[in-house]
């Protein structure tokens, strides 16, 4: 394994080249996981998200959507911490650059890198984007094994709430235990525009809408159930969760949503649930 450093969320990011597998000490607190500045406090009448999704040894868990997939991977591996787990990607995700993670970013080191208890993130570091892009498939193959957790980042959307997916979205590879959708009630009512989804052109075709109208519960439902929507070849149970749901006097437009998808696809989905990464509270429908 290359040097071992101490890093920090907040700290610029160094140039290429000088990514390699490097760790943080853990912190914890009473009561509350710390990841950097970030504290997250446990719901402990919901739960945590790792329990309702059902994460166990064995997990190989794709995520994908729009909404807050790479916070969301952050938040359940932080709380699989005592296991061996993989943060990596099958497209691109930012590297996580937190306390107690170890980083590799070149091939190399990650090839190289020697699976032990705690996170690692493991890719290929793009200094264009600044982005860890994904292994080589067949040697991503070959590392599940030795990883008692793995957490993939299997889709994109560029922080916007909706998305339409081209023929090669998702990537969610064959072995995989779980695929999770993130989904985020903040589109609602806003006009269908470049600024509010990305790929407009494909989400146009799957939801029906012309550019400009407004965006509809309709609509998102059918960019998360349709065929050619957010589950497009996904793997494993598959589990619904709309973040981003921050008030606890205002989840009534999440609820509504997941009855309704509840109710028109029965047992398509293992837990559909709503809830904030932010504040690690979750409930379930």
């Amino acid at each position: 394994m290359g040097d071992v450093n101490a890093i920090s969320r907040g700290m610029a990011a160094p140039s290429h080249g000088e990514w390699q597998c490097r760790l943080a000490a853990v912190a914890w607190g009473e009561g509350n996981r710390i990841v950097g500045n970030e504290s997250y406090e446990v719901n402990s009448n919901s739960g945590t998200i790792s329990s309702l999704l059902d994460i166990s040894t064995g997990s190989v868990v794709a995520v994908v959507g729009c909404g807050g997939k790479t916070s969301l991977i952050e938040l359940v591996a932080a709380q699989s911490i005592e296991k061996k787990v993989l943060v990596t990607a099958t497209t691109k995700t930012f590297p996580m650059i937190s306390e107690g993670v170890i980083l590799c970013d070149t091939l190399k080191s990650s090839v190289r890198h020697e699976p032990r208890k705690g996170i690692q993130c493991l890719g290929q570091y793009n200094q264009r984007n600044s982005k860890l892009e994904a292994l080589p498939e067949h040697i991503l193959a070959e590392m599940i094994p030795h990883y008692d957790i793995v957490f993939m980042e299997a889709d994109g959307s560029r922080w916007l709430p909706c998305k339409g997916w081209r023929a090669d979205e998702p990537v969610v590879p064959y072995y995989c235990t779980h695929t999770v959708g993130v989904v985020t009630m903040n589109a609602l009512g806003k006009a269908a525009t470049g600024d509010i989804v990305h790929h407009l052109p494909e989400f146009l075709t799957l939801t029906g809408l012309r550019e400009g109208e407004t965006i509809t519960g309709q609509a998102l439902e059918d960019m998360v159930c349709k065929p050619a929507g957010m589950f497009k070849g996904s793997v494993g149970q598959r589990y619904l969760l709309v973040n981003q749901v921050e008030n606890d006097d205002t989840p009534s437009a999440a609820v509504s949503f997941l009855q309704t998808i509840k109710t028109k696809y029965p047992g398509r989905f293992k837990r559909l649930v709503y809830g904030s990464v932010h504040r690690d509270i979750w409930y379930e429908v």
